[in-house]
């Protein structure tokens, strides 16, 4: 579709923000933040529950870093005119605007061949004792290299498709770009294998963790974990048709935008999707506090209800005997004749309940309530141990 046409009366914008900029930083920013959260949440995980950096946190950690120098060149660059019409802006601006949006676009391509090189190391760690799937490690290193080779070589086609390479963000310098065909040619290619990889690193973990001595609902819970992938790949996918824009429209500005917004939404979707799978130490965590706390909650109201009851319908053996704080102190004994209880509460004359009393033995049963009350916060100090094992962890 061709540009429109500039208005008759348009003037150029003293501030070049604006048109599809602001969605822009939207999108990306809130992909950004969330990577952030999740990668925070990835540090806190390995360091003090995991108590170890692998090869997959490194790796995550540079997708992180070149993810964020993307998103720094991508805000100057919608900062400067990205998203709006190429007529909306002067000279400076729109060469500022596009310099910082190339640049912004080739840190994001690296950046989603490291994040799939996170997800790679991860599998390969979890993978290392099993005998069957080491030795089709083979596979994640073909795609881990080939997705670096590739990313490279389009970076490096992208800054030489015009001569001089000024040409691409400086419309005004003279020479041409005879190269942007075969560029995209490559960025096709790129896109797919970029979205076939993200596709085959969903699908692998299935057949890894189904062979795993674990449970079958933690075996399901990785799965559908790493199933993630496919969403990074429809993201690929989708960057990929997007492609055309750069060499179908003469507005570029505004043109390439969605592409961008695809560009980075696949680069953060692939990090925070990689993300969640090394989590799984943190959420049962949580999970097993959340269970406890709900388990202590429920204990204590069980508790407070029976006291309630207890104290609020005095027995009778308590109003006939006028022994109103002695059941709290004293405790019921079970005897073996007849498994009758007995009274084992003194009487004001110094004497026992009678066991032929008519309100003898039946009554006297409600006392073993009464008995938890006052030992109920010794038990509560002892609940914390009885969930911990030998090495002081959690079980």
């Amino acid at each position: 579709m061709a540009p429109p046409p500039p208005p008759p009366d348009h003037q150029i914008l003293s501030n070049p923000y604006g048109g599809r900029g602001p969605l822009i930083l939207a999108v990306t920013w809130t992909e950004a933040v969330v990577a952030l959260i999740l990668m925070g949440a990835r540090t806190y995980t390995n360091g003090f529950i995991v108590r170890s950096f692998k090869w997959d946190y490194w790796w995550a950690l540079i997708t992180l870093i070149t993810g964020l120098i993307a998103q720094a060149m991508v805000t100057v660059s919608a900062l400067s005119g990205l998203g709006n019409h190429i007529y909306l802006l002067w000279g400076p601006q729109l060469v500022k605007a596009l310099l910082w949006s190339w640049i912004g676009q080739i840190s994001a391509i690296n950046a989603i061949g490291f994040g799939k090189i996170a997800v790679i190391a991860f599998l390969l760690r979890i993978q290392e004792r099993n005998s069957t799937f080491k030795k089709a490690a083979w596979f994640l290193y073909f795609i881990a290299i080939s997705n670096v080779v590739i990313n490279i070589n389009q970076s490096i086609m992208i800054l030489l498709q015009c001569s001089p390479s000024q040409k691409l963000w400086d419309l005004s310098v003279p020479g041409s770009c005879y190269h942007v065909e075969r560029t995209n040619h490559v960025g096709y290619f790129q896109g797919s294998w970029a979205a076939a990889s993200d596709l085959a690193l969903a699908v692998y973990p299935v057949l890894v963790f189904w062979n795993l001595k674990i449970g079958t609902k933690t075996k399901i819970g990785l799965c559908l974990l790493m199933a993630g992938g496919l969403v990074a790949a429809a993201a690929g996918a989708i960057k990929t048709v997007y492609i055309k824009l750069i060499t179908a429209e003469e507005d570029p500005t505004y043109a390439i935008s969605t592409l961008v917004i695809w560009a980075y939404t696949e680069n953060w979707l692939v990090l925070i999707l990689g993300s969640l799978p090394p989590l799984r130490s943190l959420f049962v965590r949580v999970f097993q506090q959340i269970s406890t706390s709900a388990s202590r909650s429920r204990s204590r109201t069980a508790r407070n209800d029976g006291y309630n009851q207890t104290y609020s319908q005095p027995s009778r053996t308590q109003k006939s005997n006028n022994i109103n704080m002695y059941p709290v102190l004293k405790k019921t004994q079970n005897t073996s004749d007849d498994d009758s209880e007995r009274n084992i509460l003194p009487n004001e004359g110094g004497g026992f309940g009678r066991g032929t009393d008519a309100y003898g033995a039946g009554i006297l049963r409600t006392t073993e309530i009464r008995q938890t009350v006052g030992v109920g916060d010794e038990k509560d100090d002892v609940s914390d141990d009885s969930l911990r094992g030998l090495d002081g962890r959690m079980v």
